[in-house]
């Protein structure tokens, strides 16, 4: 089944990601937001953990205004 598995998404009503800017903001150290502290880390370390049990983490827009981040982590099949 192609829908087998986990899928997490979060979305925000704040201003959302400009689409040009959602592949970069998947990197370490990249911030989407200046306004407070940080070290553009909180994205990579998901993009690490959800590539170790291979699945996918894509950036779009939420039907709230702002940004939606989805997870998709695959079952295994074990036969």
């Amino acid at each position: 089944d192609p829908r087998a598995g986990i899928r997490l998404q979060v979305d925000d009503n704040g201003d959302g990601i400009d689409e040009s800017k959602r592949e970069a903001l998947l990197q370490r150290g990249v911030r989407g937001d200046e306004r407070v502290e940080g070290h553009g880390l909180g994205l990579a370390i998901v993009v690490e953990i959800v590539s170790a049990y291979h699945g996918e983490i894509e950036i779009g827009q939420s039907e709230l205004g702002g940004a939606r981040v989805s997870v998709r982590l695959k079952t295994s099949s074990k036969e």
